[in-house]
């Protein structure tokens, strides 16, 4: 099932930050993207979210900083037999683009904001005191208006750039290099996803790219914060969720264009990053 694009908010053309409060028996929501970033604070009910290829249970309190064209859903299934519960959420929705100032985050004193809306491509979950401070402010936007609630959001998203309390949710479909890593590993890194099918080993990569096996090793851990295999299989599972969620492959087919030796081996790796099996994802993914 593929996420269905949502059209711009009816508000958005007299707000440019849209503050919204969802109260009823669900979000009334579906698997979706749109091009607004997104803010989610859900103040009660609802039973899991969906961000990129993650599901997780929903909590009181949780906090979503979602980028542009992020697949999302939030719902509220409870068991066979039992009654919803009543859902309260405050979603803040604006463009990455200030009007008049579009290219506002190329500016060198941005990087931080820069970096935060990167991240944000796979969705963060905000914690700590980060996430006190934040619902405050969450809370407040919902009672301004105008100018005075883009000013607001400019402080939320500076707070949350200079947070270390924020923690991405779903994998990336590509991971990328650190910020700084060399063109060594960037051409490793673009092997990888090009051959993500084949049988992918360290010694070819270092060859690939004129260094040893050890010394690539080094350099692959430092640029990307994984081992080579720890990455390759990382993508490998990132594709596999996209497929199962987008297709109708078989779990074997999908074993097999991820470059999974087998899929009794697929099941196993996919259960430990993902906590259920192929198919159970795909039905909780496909779930309306």
């Amino acid at each position: 099932m593929k996420p269905i694009v949502e059209k711009l908010s009816p508000m958005a053309s007299a707000e440019p930050v849209v503050c919204e409060v969802v109260r009823g028996q669900d979000f009334n929501c579906v698997w979706h993207y749109h091009n607004e970033c997104e803010i989610t604070l859900v103040v009660r009910g609802g039973t899991e979210r969906l961000v990129g290829n993650n599901i997780s249970r929903l909590v009181p309190g949780d906090l979503v900083f979602m980028g542009s064209n992020v697949p999302h859903d939030y719902r509220n299934q409870p068991a066979p037999g039992e009654k919803p519960a009543e859902v309260e959420a405050i979603v803040v929705q604006f463009m990455p683009q200030l009007p008049g100032h579009e290219d506002w985050l190329q500016r060198s004193t941005m990087k931080p904001i820069r970096r935060l809306f990167q991240r944000a491509e796979q969705g963060l979950e905000i914690t700590g005191i980060t996430k006190l401070t934040a619902t405050r402010m969450m809370r407040e936007m919902q009672h301004l208006h105008g100018m005075q609630r883009v000013i607001l959001l400019l402080q939320l998203l500076d707070l949350l750039s200079n947070s270390e309390e924020l923690q991405e949710i779903s994998s990336a479909v590509l991971p990328q290099p650190r910020p700084g890593a060399s063109d060594r590993i960037s051409t490793a890194c673009e092997f990888i996803a090009s051959h993500l099918p084949e049988p992918i080993y360290v010694v070819d990569l270092a060859a690939i790219v004129g260094l040893g096996k050890s010394a690539f090793s080094r350099l692959f851990k430092k640029s990307t914060g994984r081992t080579v295999p720890q990455y390759v299989n990382e993508l490998r599972i990132a594709r596999a969720c996209l497929l199962l969620a987008e297709t109708d492959l078989t779990v074997s087919q999908i074993a097999m264009d991820c470059g999974f030796v087998s899929p009794a081996h697929f099941q196993r790796q996919f259960r430990e990053h993902q906590h259920c099996v192929p198919l159970a994802y795909r039905s909780r993914v496909q779930k309306n």
